[in-house]
């Protein structure tokens, strides 16, 4: 069995890293930019890391939530983008509590494990693994670019599909995103989709995809 794993939102918790990088950025935004607030609400990251989970943009939490301008909310999401993954933010990434009893149990059944996520800055991911220290369980590790991450992970996955053997079995994709859910069902794959993450358990349920909480929930070697 190959297992094609996300990271960020499946086995990394880099919530405090997407929280904490905005209210950075919110508090030191220049008068002029903020002034254009309307409803008067002042940055919760847990409201921000809901609205966002239940499959809104950062941009239109900075504009319905905070009443912010497109223009400004653009400029605000432009430094957020610019900053995410710098080292300093990169170091408030952990690991979930399920993660490496997940992998050690993957290891134990001989399932092959491959991380694919996307990132921008994949040198400052493969230190990330290491400090993490689960670098040394993937087989294999693939990055992808954000801006094309759906396409990108299905080349790849496709391109597993044509080199796999009879003695590899099938092939299991565990994320927490649409793009993960795409991707298995574009391919005919079984898949697991975790709700703690990018994606909401009223995300996933208001489409109709049934979602799990935790690592611990998967069956190794047996399809949904």
């Amino acid at each position: 069995m190959i297992y094609v794993l996300d990271l960020d939102g499946t086995l990394i918790n880099s919530g405090q890293r997407h929280c904490g990088l905005m209210g950075e950025i919110l508090a030191g935004t220049a008068p002029e930019v903020m002034s254009e607030r309307t409803s008067g609400m002042c940055y919760a990251p847990v409201e921000y890391m809901r609205y966002k989970a239940d499959g809104h943009s950062g941009l239109q939490y900075l504009t319905d939530c905070l009443g912010l301008g497109e223009e400004a909310a653009g400029q605000i999401m432009a430094l957020w983008q610019q900053q995410i993954e710098e080292e300093r933010w990169l170091k408030t990434d952990t690991l979930y509590p399920d993660t490496l009893g997940f992998l050690e149990r993957l290891k134990q059944k001989q399932g092959k494990i491959i991380y694919l996520t996307a990132r921008q800055n994949k040198e400052g991911l493969l230190q990330e693994l290491k400090r993490l220290e689960i670098d040394g369980y993937a087989d294999d590790i693939h990055v992808v670019p954000p801006s094309v991450a759906g396409k990108a992970k299905k080349r790849i996955v496709e391109t597993l599909l044509a080199k796999m053997g009879e003695d590899e079995g099938a092939v299991c994709i565990v994320g927490d995103t649409e793009n993960e859910y795409h991707l298995a069902k574009e391919l005919s794959l079984s898949c697991y989709l975790l709700n703690r993450g990018a994606r909401s358990k009223r995300y996933w349920k208001e489409r109709g995809v049934k979602s799990i909480a935790s690592l611990d929930e998967i069956e190794l070697d047996h399809e949904i």
